[in-house]
């Protein structure tokens, strides 16, 4: 028995020398199993969580203009801006409080603002603000803004969703109350002109962006005959220097901001916005205002420029669009089918032009001295 010690003890000896090595396979098999897990469950909601759509077969057809703005009334107009983040996400902390951003707005002579965070719907004590939020944590930075939704859902797609994984994602926001947009299609190229052609369920794009500005995508989609608003966001994140020196904020988030380079730059707040009808301003008829397309898109070509003037569009018995405003516009286009100009009234600030046989929809883009304005879609129907 005594020989058998030694061999015994040297034995113990190699068995803890191994030990940290199988540890680090160990280490290795854990994150494997993870990474496996992570596969598996997104292969299985990619394979459940999916909608087909049928797309129309042609353009818009029937004899009866549907123009979204013949009973705009007043001489007003309400500045809303529909894409903003704030501070509320734990995972965003260094961003602005919805007070401050609701204030900085509101000064700039806003009627009304959405904060659209990332997977949930925040909460203020303004009985008119606009719920909304921003679906898409994705790589590719495909993003959904649902504006009205009543209540935020899990992001069930965190690293690929396909074509259908997005209509049903679109869907659900529309069950509870969305009006969906894309937004910034030509961020990373998250969403090209022929994948915005191939899916369904949003209700308009984001056509002026800081990420992009491409209204012509709305011509691919309404030649389609799809009615597509356009959409004009600032998609805040952050203020400009001036803005942020004058809130009370914590060294902490002082710090964040430099060195994430947030500070010291101009920014792209107050430049992207859409209009509403005069009056309409509250959460119930802004909504409105969006589904039925009674609403202008709006670019500022500077900081502290005056705001361009939106029209008013009337259509006659006669089927002639007739633009009225009280801004002079460097140039008026009436736009067609496939993104054609029609035709192009220089310096003036009223235009006609009737509706042709050829024509299945008529947008309008009015050039002013400060910014552009793009309209909804006057288009044909049965």
């Amino acid at each position: 028995m005594l020989f058998n010690v030694p061999g015994s003890i040297a034995y113990s000896d190699h068995q803890t020398a191994v030990r940290p090595s199988l540890w680090k396979y160990r280490y290795i098999l854990i994150l494997l199993s993870l990474l496996g897990i992570l596969t598996c469950y997104q292969l299985a909601v990619v394979l459940l969580l999916r909608k087909t759509i049928v797309l129309p077969a042609s353009s818009f057809q029937g004899s009866k203009i549907v123009n979204p703005y013949q009973n705009w009334n007043g001489e007003g107009q309400e500045k809303i801006s529909l894409h903003t983040h704030s501070n509320e996400v734990w995972f965003t902390p260094e961003r602005h409080t919805v007070k401050e951003i609701q204030s900085e707005y509101k000064r700039e002579g806003f009627s009304n603002l959405a904060i659209t965070d990332y997977g949930q719907v925040s909460e203020t004590d303004n009985p008119d603000y606009i719920r909304g939020m921003e679906w898409g944590q994705n790589l590719k930075k495909r993003h959904l803004l649902a504006i009205g939704i009543k209540k935020s859902f899990y992001d069930y797609f965190p690293v690929y969703a396909s074509r259908e994984n997005l209509n049903w994602v679109m869907d659900r926001m529309k069950k509870l109350g969305g009006y969906v947009i894309v937004s910034h299609p030509k961020l990373f190229d998250s969403f090209s002109r022929e994948e915005l052609m191939a899916i369904d369920g949003f209700q308009a794009v984001e056509v002026y962006s800081p990420f992009g500005d491409d209204p012509k995508i709305l011509d691919s989609l309404l030649s389609q005959g799809r009615n597509i608003h356009c959409m004009a966001s600032d998609d805040l994140h952050y203020f400009p220097e001036n803005s942020i020196k004058s809130f009370d904020q914590p060294f902490w988030k002082d710090l964040i901001q430099t060195l994430g380079n947030q500070r010291s730059r101009k920014g792209e707040s107050f430049l992207r916005y859409i209009v509403t009808e005069e009056g309409k301003k509250d959460q119930a008829s802004v909504i409105a205002s969006l589904h039925s397309g009674s609403f202008y898109c709006v670019k500022k070509f500077f900081q502290g420029a005056d705001d361009p003037k939106v029209p008013k569009i009337f259509v006659t018995k006669e089927n002639t669009i007739q633009v009225n405003s009280k801004e002079r516009y460097l140039e008026i286009r009436f736009i067609g089918q496939k993104g054609e100009v029609l035709q192009v009234n220089p310096d003036t600030n009223r235009a006609e032009y009737r509706f042709q046989d050829k024509d299945s929809y008529v947008r309008l883009e009015m050039i002013a001295l400060t910014g552009s304005i793009l309209s909804n879609a006057i288009y044909r129907s049965n």
